[in-house]
């Protein structure tokens, strides 16, 4: 079989292959392996920073790991606070005396860990509590702009009477039929239907 006849035969079955797709592949395992060569380089550096780092960053692993999506926002959430409680301890290290013995009195001191661990922990309550905080917060948005539309509502019927509300079947009511609100029944028995 051909080279040619043998690349037919792998492409998928919707049509051709993306052009570039096997590059692009390529190129983001090379970034990522650039990356982690980087980083072993400027851990051996500075190899006290990374037991600080190491120990003070392991919440920011475990968001990573238990992080379903794609996106890994808890990881990025998680990181972010983690990363601003390491950072006095690793300041404390590079401006006292950068060796092992002050990166083990640092990893060995209880109020590290506490103070390390709760910016972790302030960075899961962002994590849980922002879609909430959102969701409120176009709640509250969609309610003023509804309310906003019946007033503008309103003064349109006072404008121009209530007959341009009006439906056929809410001819006998004594509220336009646009600014009624749905009976209970009405409304289940809406949902039996559906």
């Amino acid at each position: 079989m051909s080279d040619k006849a043998k690349a037919k035969a792998k492409a998928p079955a919707g049509g051709a292959r993306r052009p570039g797709a096997k590059d692009k592949q390529q190129s983001r395992g090379g970034w990522k392996l650039l990356m982690l060569v980087t980083v072993l380089g400027l851990g051996l550096a500075v190899l006290p920073t990374m037991v600080v780092a190491a120990v003070g960053m392991l919440p920011t692993l475990v968001a990573y790991i238990v992080d379903g999506r794609r996106e890994k926002y808890a990881a990025f959430s998680v990181g972010c606070m983690n990363f601003c409680g390491v950072l006095p301890f690793m300041l404390q290290l590079w401006t006292q005396e950068h060796s092992f013995t002050m990166a083990w009195r640092i990893v060995g001191d209880p109020v590290s860990w506490l103070v390390m661990y709760a910016a972790a922990s302030v960075g899961w309550v962002i994590y849980y509590a922002a879609p909430h905080v959102v969701a409120a917060y176009l709640r509250f948005q969609l309610d003023r702009r509804i309310n906003k539309l019946r007033e503008y509502q309103k003064e349109l019927v006072t404008e121009w009477g209530d007959s341009i509300t009006r439906s056929a079947t809410a001819e006998g009511t004594t509220e336009p039929a646009a600014l009624a609100k749905p009976e209970p029944e009405d409304t289940e028995a809406e949902q039996a239907k559906g």
